[in-house]
């Protein structure tokens, strides 16, 4: 095959083994892929169900037959995508059933039926148990194609079934190159504020989908890190006095609050790697001097004890925990831990 997934940046072992197994017609009846939010999930079952139905010999998928094109451009009746709703915290055995509905139909239009499930890590026990069924003895035309950000929750069973794979995270002067290539809003920054551009290149961490929002919405993205810097200089500073003040500062919101805590565990996971390597690869901090100053205040093992605790408050959050409870507790467990 000349061309194979042209559309899907970086993941070349992964792009080379799916065109040989398609090629072959050796493609699995399902697959599990997985990577965070972001990551390119949805991009993947796409081409993959497009490479499936492609007329091309030449590239898989080419883009441009009408099987591609139907299928790419959302318009294909034999690509079922089902996503748990919105205002839903988990994937359902009602959503399995709508599966079940029109299983054994035989597709319209291409050789196979795609169905692409997403918010699979919600997907509750019922549901992965009524499944179970469907995946170990679909109809001959039947893929499954799941998208998951954590496998962690999949049962055994499900995942002895449906084989996993994982997408690969972008280096970021890829992300940028993207970033340059595909956002007015980028192009922008790289003339007028190249820092705050490759900030937000190193906070996607390797995700373009991630790394695309953090793009429209950077000034927020730059609100969130000011907020992050703030309180670790005062976490770090002698006198503590500033860390109480700080509780009213911290978002008052539960999502607010989660991209805080998550932001802050990266930037303390490089506070952590500056104290040993000055060339460190950075997740938070746009450079090595950047982070040296906090790194040259804390120990490693506080900025680890912070980072657990930012982790258990954003299990607790999941619960709906008050926030300002939950800004007060954080900034007294942080005050606890470097008085120690």
């Amino acid at each position: 095959m000349e061309k194979c997934f042209s559309a899907i940046r970086g993941n070349q072992k992964l792009c080379k083994r799916l065109a040989d197994e398609i090629a072959e017609g050796r493609f699995p009846h399902a697959y599990i892929l997985a990577g965070k939010p972001g990551s390119g999930k949805r991009t993947w079952a796409l081409q993959i169900a497009a490479a499936l139905a492609c007329k091309s010999r030449v590239a898989l998928p080419c883009g441009v037959c009408d099987s591609c094109q139907k299928i790419l451009g959302g318009f294909s009746p034999d690509v079922i995508f089902i996503r748990k709703d919105a205002d839903k915290k988990e994937f359902t055995v009602n959503l399995i059933r709508r599966i079940k509905d029109s299983l054994y139909i035989a597709p319209n239009e291409l050789e196979k039926r795609v169905y692409i499930l997403e918010d699979t890590e919600t997907m509750n026990a019922n549901a992965q148990n009524a499944f179970l069924k469907m995946l170990e003895e679909p109809p001959s035309y039947v893929v499954f194609l799941l998208l998951c950000s954590n496998t962690e929750n999949l049962l055994e069973t499900v995942k002895s079934r449906a084989p996993i794979l994982y997408t690969e995270k972008l280096p970021a002067e890829e992300i940028r190159a993207f970033l340059l290539e595909n956002s007015p809003r980028a192009r922008e920054m790289a003339q007028s504020d190249p820092q705050k551009l490759q900030t937000i290149t190193i906070a996607a961490d390797g995700s373009i989908g991630l790394a695309m929002s953090l793009c429209e919405e950077s000034d927020k993205h730059a609100a969130l890190q000011k907020s992050v810097l703030d309180f670790l200089t005062a976490w770090t500073a002698p006198a503590l006095t500033d860390l109480d003040l700080f509780c009213d500062r911290l978002p008052s919101t539960g999502d607010g609050m989660t991209d805080f805590l998550n932001a802050l565990k990266k930037a303390l996971r490089d506070v952590a790697i500056a104290k040993y390597d000055t060339v460190p690869d950075l997740m938070f901090f746009s450079s090595f001097e950047e982070a040296e100053p906090i790194a040259a205040r804390i120990t490693v093992s506080k900025a680890l004890k912070l980072s657990v605790a930012a982790d258990t408050l954003i299990d607790k959050l999941k619960f709906y925990l008050d926030t300002r409870l939950a800004a007060v507790t954080f900034c007294s467990d942080a005050r606890r831990i470097m008085m120690e």
